[in-house]
C-alpha cells in the first residue's frame, strides 16, 4: 500500500510539475530570441534572430524586412534597452508569449507565435512618431506641379476637380488591394509587386477613360492634388485628432517631396496623352512603368522609382503631342 501510495504522489506529482516545464521550454525560447532581438535591431546584425525562425518567417522577415524594420523601430524609439516578459497563452496547438520592450523614446509591445516548437510569428507593436513635415512636403511637391503647369496652361476647373474626387474615390478601393495580398501572396516582394500592379491597372484605366473628350491635364493634375493634397491632411487629421494615432509620413522629407513632385507631373502627363491619343500602346506602357514605380517605392527603392516616374514624363511629354500642344480629345490616329 505505501508502495502504491508513494507511486501515486509521484505521478501526481510529474503531471503538476510538468506544466510548468513546458511552459518554461517556451519562456526560454521566447527569452533567447528576445534577447537577440534586442541585440540585433541595435547592431543590425539579422543573424541574431535568422537562428531562431522557422523557414517560412525566414521568407517573410528576411534581411532586407528587417532593415526596413530596424530602420522604423530606431527612427521612433531610439535604441532598446530591455525587455519583460507578460504573459503565455495557448490555442490550438499554438503557444503566444507577449512582451514588452523598452526604448529610449518609450515602450512598445511584441508578441511571438510558436508551433511545434518553432518560431512562426512576430507582432510588434511599434508605430510612427508624427511627421507633419512629411505631409508638408507632399503639399508642397504637389502645389509647385499645379503652379508650373499653371504658368503655361490654366486647367480646366471641372476637369480638375473630377481627378480630385476620381483620387478620394480610388483611396476607399485601392487599401482593399492591401487586403486581397495578404491572403494570395507570402512575401513582401510579392505583395508590392501585387498591390503595385493592381493599383497601377485601376488607376490608368480610370483616367485612360475619362480622358477621353476632356482635357487630361487637369485631371491628371486633379488626382495629384487629391492624393497628395487632400488624403495627406485628411490622414493627418482622422490619425492625430481622431484615432489618436501618429500620422505615418514617415522616411525623409525630401523623398516625400520629390515623390508628389515628379508623380503629380507624371499623373498631369499620362493623361494628357490619353486625351491627346487614344493609343492602346500608351496605356500599356503607362501602367507597366506605374506598377514598377509603385513597386520599388513599397520596397523602399525610392530613387529608382524616381527614376522610373522621370521616364514615364518623359513619354508622356513627347506622346501629349510635345508638351502642352495637343487639343484635347483629338485623336492623332
Amino acid at each position: 500500500m505505501k508502495r502504491l501510495t508513494f507511486l501515486a504522489m509521484l505521478f501526481t506529482l510529474m503531471i503538476i510539475s510538468g506544466v510548468p516545464v513546458l511552459a518554461d521550454e517556451y519562456t526560454e525560447k521566447g527569452n533567447a530570441f528576445m534577447t537577440d532581438f534586442i541585440k540585433a535591431i541595435n547592431t543590425g546584425n539579422y543573424s541574431l534572430i535568422e537562428q531562431h525562425m522557422g523557414d517560412k518567417l525566414k521568407d517573410e522577415l528576411g534581411r532586407e524586412e528587417f532593415s526596413q524594420l530596424r530602420d522604423f523601430t530606431v527612427a521612433n524609439y531610439g535604441k532598446l534597452l530591455s525587455f519583460r516578459f507578460i504573459t503565455e497563452s495557448r490555442d490550438d496547438g499554438m503557444v503566444k508569449l507577449e512582451y514588452e520592450v523598452t526604448a529610449e523614446k518609450g515602450r512598445f509591445p511584441v508578441a511571438l507565435a510558436y508551433k511545434n516548437g518553432k518560431l512562426i510569428g512576430i507582432g510588434l507593436g511599434i508605430r510612427a512618431k508624427a511627421n507633419p513635415a512629411g505631409m508638408i512636403a507632399m503639399i508642397l511637391g504637389a502645389l509647385m506641379a499645379l503652379g508650373a503647369f499653371y504658368t503655361v496652361k490654366k486647367p480646366v476647373i471641372p476637369d480638375l476637380v473630377l481627378g480630385t474626387m476620381v483620387a478620394l474615390g480610388l483611396s476607399v478601393i485601392i487599401p482593399f488591394y492591401g487586403i486581397i495580398s495578404l491572403i494570395l501572396t507570402y512575401s513582401s516582394l510579392e505583395r508590392a509587386l501585387f498591390m503595385g500592379t493592381a493599383t497601377a491597372i485601376t488607376v490608368e484605366a480610370v483616367k485612360f477613360y475619362l480622358s477621353k473628350n476632356r482635357d487630361g491635364l487637369s485631371i491628371g493634375l486633379g488626382l495629384g492634388i487629391g492624393q497628395y493634397i487632400l488624403l495627406t491632411i485628411g490622414t493627418f487629421v482622422a490619425t492625430n485628432f481622431i484615432m489618436k494615432l501618429p500620422v505615418s509620413f514617415t522616411g525623409a522629407t525630401y523623398w516625400a517631396f520629390l515623390v508628389a513632385l515628379t508623380f503629380t507631373i507624371f499623373h498631369a502627363f499620362s493623361s494628357h496623352t490619353y486625351s491627346f491619343t487614344r493609343r492602346i500602346g500608351y496605356l500599356s506602357v503607362f501602367t507597366a512603368l506605374e506598377t514598377g514605380i509603385l513597386t520599388l517605392e513599397a520596397m523602399n527603392m525610392i530613387a529608382m522609382g524616381l527614376l522610373l516616374t522621370l521616364i514615364a514624363i518623359v513619354i508622356g511629354f513627347y506622346g501629349g503631342g510635345g508638351g502642352l500642344n495637343g487639343v484635347t480629345g483629338q485623336k492623332t490616329n
